[in-house]
């Protein structure tokens, strides 16, 4: 099945009827010559644009390559809230940052820090001297609210001298920059013999019909992105910069790289990784006086990570503070709430920041699962799972008003749906089938035939072989998937480590 909200305003190369290739050099990489259709505009569009492929560097490029006004418009109450609490993402900063392995009082360089939240992960989870550059207003206010070092400058030979930066990092940068080359060279002139640059941005590969339509609305962000690297085109600009040793990866719709002078040396160890950004976030949310926003994006993002590292004992002390927490702000207990606490389409957004956090989806989700690792059977935790896509419709109608992107909450909303119908398989229901019929795909184009694999396996489990013969033949699957062996496949904890595993991969950008 394909996700029902497909990318259905953009034309792609079989629908873009008359559109011609164009001959252009690649911004990119400088390849000459002619690059086919990637994407564009419908041509009644208000805003036309071609999105092209260079076939040199694997980029992708619009052809209008005129760099926007960002001259910025203020945050309203709520916006700032929303950022504060789901929208930055917290905790991702420090899981990259943790690959690192600098010692403290390293110098670390942030480009375009934005609030700062790369900054106070350098700062508390890494011990580093962290320096934050960025003009933008949201910048004034994160040095107020975190005590951070930023300054509305920009990384130049007058503000960073040679050599003098032992990590610098650029998140969501590049693809602003119609020469992004140049930038990567200053970053090179910037860092010591043995430094470390890292950044993150937008994978091209993330353009394709499959992917929830906000999503890729906010992979293209028309008018402001202008070049979408590949793996394989920002490894070589990385190397044209001159950077021998590159790490490039990706999750599917974000990049992340590591590139130096000398063999990188990055931390693999994921169980070290989560030991720090867990104890990063619950520090800092236990350093927050009362409640606030700060407080609740800390301390959600903690235990989300805290139960995906199956920390027993930490996901416990986070939530001995913050289920009160949320008791007490917004009159929520999870562990029996079950309407939401707004009517979808009769708010506005100021509203629903007073009577929910923006992360109470990833709350919920988690504390579920820490239900479920502490034992809980899966059929019970029913009421759970199907409380997430209730509760926080009101959150999801505004992230539809907004078409703001948000991976992390509709990947959440799309998992509690699918954990629903898992549940019912669990308890040997037949309505599981009727469940499981109507999934869609999920927002990131993939991960649907899994949870049918997984529903099988749990009929086959629950003494129900027959209503697992009909799923498998319904969705096409293969008779081994009725054998009750399938790799990978051996308990329910087992596959609530893997689901918030991969839910946890997910959410990188």
């Amino acid at each position: 099945m394909v996700n029902s909200q497909v990318a259905a305003d953009f034309l792609w190369p079989d629908e873009a009827a008359g559109a011609l290739p164009v001959s252009m050099p690649c911004p990119n990489c400088g390849a000459p010559g002619t690059k086919p259709l990637l994407c564009r505009s419908q041509p009644a569009a208000a805003l036309s644009w071609q999105l092209l492929s260079c076939p040199a560097c694997g980029a992708g490029f619009y052809e209008d390559q005129t760099v926007a006004d960002y001259g910025e418009e203020g945050m309203s109450a709520a916006s700032t809230t929303y950022f504060l609490q789901q929208g930055a993402a917290l905790g991702i900063f420090a899981d990259i940052l943790a690959h690192i392995r600098k010692a403290p009082g390293a110098r670390y360089v942030e480009i375009g820090c934005g609030f700062g939240f790369g900054l106070d992960a350098a700062a508390h989870a890494m011990g580093w001297q962290a320096r934050g550059m960025d003009p933008a207003a949201l910048s004034a206010v994160g040095r107020q609210m975190l005590g951070l070092d930023i300054t509305a400058a920009y990384f130049d030979p007058t503000t960073v001298a040679d050599g003098s930066c032992d990590i610098v990092m650029a998140t969501e940068v590049l693809e602003h920059l119609p020469d992004p080359l140049t930038f990567l060279r200053e970053i090179r002139r910037g860092l010591a013999a043995d430094g470390v640059a890292v950044l993150t941005t937008p994978d091209v590969a993330a353009v394709r019909p499959a992917i929830a339509k906000p999503v890729l609305q906010a992979t293209l962000t028309v008018g402001l992105h202008l070049i979408l690297q590949s793996e394989a085109s920002l490894a070589l600009l990385l190397r044209r910069a001159g950077f021998p040793h590159v790490r490039v990866t990706s999750d599917g719709w974000k990049l992340t790289a590591f590139a130096s002078p000398l063999p990188l040396d990055l931390e693999e160890d994921t169980a070290r990784r989560q030991a720090i950004v867990i104890g990063y976030l619950t520090e800092r949310a236990e350093a927050r006086p009362d409640p606030d926003d700060l407080y609740i994006g800390f301390a959600g993002r903690a235990l989300f990570e805290a139960v995906c590292a199956q920390d027993k004992a930490a996901a416990s002390r986070i939530w001995e503070k913050l289920g009160p927490a949320l008791r007490a702000r917004y009159n929520i207990d999870l562990d029996t709430i079950s309407a939401p606490v707004l009517v979808a389409g009769t708010h506005d957004l100021e509203e629903l920041a007073a009577r929910m956090p923006f992360n109470l989806a990833a709350i919920m989700l988690a504390r579920a699962y820490q239900r479920l690792g502490e034992g809980e059977p899966r059929a019970r935790l029913l009421p759970r799972f199907a409380a997430i896509g209730s509760v926080c419709g009101p959150l999801w109608t505004w992230l539809e008003t907004m078409q703001i992107g948000d991976m992390q909450t509709r990947q959440i909303l799309w998992v509690a749906r699918a954990e629903e119908a898992l549940c019912l398989a669990a308890d040997g229901r037949g309505s599981a089938l009727p469940a499981l019929a109507v999934l869609p795909e999920s927002p990131t184009g993939a991960g649907r035939i899994g949870i049918i694999d997984r529903a099988i396996e749990f009929l086959i489990h629950a003494e129900r072989p027959f209503c697992a013969i009909r799923l498998a033949r319904a969705e096409g699957r293969p008779q081994m998937s009725l054998d009750g062996n399938n790799a990978g496949i051996s308990s329910v904890r087992a596959f609530a480590r893997e689901a918030f595993y991969r839910l946890r991969q997910g959410f990188r950008g």
